[in-house]
């Protein structure tokens, strides 16, 4: 019995079609770089409902001939090239053909083009790759496509698309892209009839990145230093070491004017910057490469968005090598124009100015670590000294008694125990105490209401993306709100944090929504649930440099027995560490 069949043109070409366009912003990607090919001067990119509902681009590039237009939509049509021998040294950015192929076949499409000779354009509607009119119309030289009811075929592939905020930062991340290394044309977004972006042509970089972001990134830039080796440049735009972000989503490489992604070039420039950002946090980087096209591959990817390279090693070196030299020469200027000031491999926080150690007295320490009964988290001991050493150390000593000889440097706690000597991190301990009971009793936190509400400004597309997850916020006590375009409001806060700022947990709450993009919205819930309740007990937590009283650490000591997982804190550090007296006796040649 024969089982295996031919799929038809059409149902082949629209799982084809998924190779090329997954969502939104992959369409404006080809579409944006067929405009780019025309040789555009101006080009506008308009979105409803992220994309999903509709997409259009118009720019003013040389057009198409009647002729062109009713080739250009069949499979592997292509004015790129004629040979596969021309990849090698492929210029252009779209050359395949199948962009156009592949859209049309899983939408709605209609296309208006004119070239500048031609006294009339012509208009085509097409469904299912397939034309359903052809008119001739007046028009603008250059070319509108029009894209609407994306999957509306395939809706297997419709129900993968996330949410509005999602698909639009998306489209807003290429369309940044695309402008920062196209400064000299006119680049223009629109979401829902509402004007985003209108950047007009600049002659530089660094006044893209002004056009394109807010503060505190744009006025913390440098023009990188342009660095040549061999055949190899590097050029553009870094930010320096007072600026840092959460996510990763500040980097942006382009090679031979394609902008692409590649791991190594994102780890080469963070190397850059080594010991100069906390860790954990990144800069913003925007850096063009130009190479010979013969060393690098731009097809190893259907959607052209990922490239490998001949010689991957020289090309990180030189990346590396050109952000530490822009830095070195920023902070050599720094030091140049004012003797005081003093370079330090510590930056100040990138986003605020965060509240300073607090030094905790007796009553404060006692509220933080053993809460009266009635305050939210309260587990009071009716316990003598406690023995928990054979719990903390991960084998087990003989005997569980233990002398509190003190803390050492405010930070760790040392006992005396029959098997050595055990430190336990203050902060790392407490963080693991306070991370347990929230997971069982956060919702019932007390809160206080703000009476200066503080306001914690954003780039207008990171309010858009955290708002539909401020109910997270609320479940942890956060009482806040939009209060403009680009202003979140904080109106209360759980008691624990009254006086600290929240701006930090916010950011980085935005940079974990972006790392996980593309989850499934339940889990993306479930992960971001468990990094705040990390966050919250860490930012509630004694820290480092806090004095604690004698019964401050018992109560520390006593809190951690009874606590879960109590050998690492949320972060995955340990909260304890045991010094062996057969170590100490090693260490003073009383043993071999």
């Amino acid at each position: 019995m024969k089982t295996i069949k031919k799929l038809s043109q059409q149902e082949s070409q629209k799982i084809a079609a998924g190779e090329v366009v997954e969502r939104p912003s992959n369409i404006v990607k080809e579409l944006i770089e067929n405009a780019l090919d025309a040789h555009a001067t101006a080009l506008t990119v308009r979105a409803q409902d992220g994309g999903k509902h509709s997409l259009s681009i118009t720019d003013n590039g040389d057009g198409m001939s009647k002729e062109d237009l009713l080739e250009c939509f069949k499979r592997h049509t292509t004015s790129k090239i004629t040979s596969v021998t021309q990849l090698d040294s492929i210029e252009t950015f779209g050359f395949r053909g199948e962009a156009l192929a592949s859209i049309c076949s899983i939408a709605k499409v209609t296309i208006i083009s004119k070239q500048k000779k031609s006294l009339e354009g012509t208009r085509l509607i097409l469904e299912d790759g397939e034309i359903k009119s052809e008119e001739t119309v007046g028009c603008s030289v250059g070319t509108t496509i029009s894209i609407s009811s994306l999957f509306y075929n395939v809706p297997a592939r419709r129900k993968f698309l996330k949410t509005t905020s999602t698909e639009w930062n998306h489209i807003l991340t290429l369309f940044k892209a695309y402008a920062l290394n196209n400064n000299d044309i006119h680049f223009t977004l629109e979401h829902e009839g509402v004007t985003a972006y209108n950047c007009p042509a600049v002659k530089t970089v660094k006044e893209r990145v002004e056009q394109l972001f807010d503060p505190p990134l744009s006025t913390h830039t440098l023009a990188l230093t342009e660095t040549k080796k061999n055949d190899i440049s590097v050029s553009g735009v870094i930010t320096n070491q007072q600026y840092a972000r959460y996510d990763r989503g500040g980097f942006f490489f382009f090679v031979n004017k394609r902008w692409v992604k590649n791991y190594q070039l994102a780890n080469a420039a963070t190397k850059g910057y080594l010991n100069l950002l906390p860790q954990g946090r990144y800069p913003a980087v925007f850096i063009s490469l130009t190479v010979n096209p013969q060393t690098v591959d731009v097809n190893v990817h259907p959607k052209k968005e990922e490239v490998q390279f001949l010689n991957p090693k020289i090309i990180s070196s030189i990346i590396t090598l050109a952000v530490k030299t822009t830095l070195e020469n920023y902070l050599s200027k720094q030091l140049k124009q004012d003797v005081r000031i003093i370079p330090t491999i510590t930056p100040p926080e990138p986003f605020s100015t965060l509240p300073p150690p607090l030094q905790y007295s007796r009553s404060e320490v006692s509220q933080t670590i053993a809460p009266p009964p009635s305050a939210p988290f309260a587990q009071p001991s009716t316990q003598p000294t406690p023995h928990i050493i054979q719990d903390i150390q991960t084998v087990a000593p003989t005997v569980s008694h233990y002398k509190l000889i003190g803390q050492y440097k405010q930070t760790y706690l040392l006992l005396e125990h029959t098997d050595g000597l055990f430190v336990i991190d203050q902060h790392a301990a407490h963080e693991r105490i306070l991370y347990e009971r929230f997971a069982k009793r956060f919702k019932d936190t007390a809160t206080v209401n703000l009476l200066f509400p503080q306001t914690i400004t954003l780039a207008s597309q990171d309010l858009n993306l955290i708002k539909p997850y401020l109910s997270l916020l609320e479940d942890f006590g956060v009482a806040c709100e939009p209060f403009s375009e680009t202003d979140l409001v904080i109106k209360a806060t759980p008691v624990f944090l009254k006086n600290q700022s929240l701006d930090d947990v916010v950011k980085e709450m935005i940079g974990w929504i972006k790392e996980e993009n593309g989850i499934e919205e339940k889990e993306l819930f479930k992960k971001l649930t468990e990094r705040l309740r990390a966050q919250m007990a860490c930012k509630a937590a004694v820290k480092a440099g806090d004095v604690l009283s004698q019964e401050k650490m018992e109560q520390l000591l006593n809190d951690l027995e009874s606590t879960e997982n109590r050998f690492t804190c949320p972060h995955g550090r340990p909260t304890s560490w045991l010094l062996s007296v057969a170590d100490l006796e090693k260490k003073f040649k009383r043993r071999a």
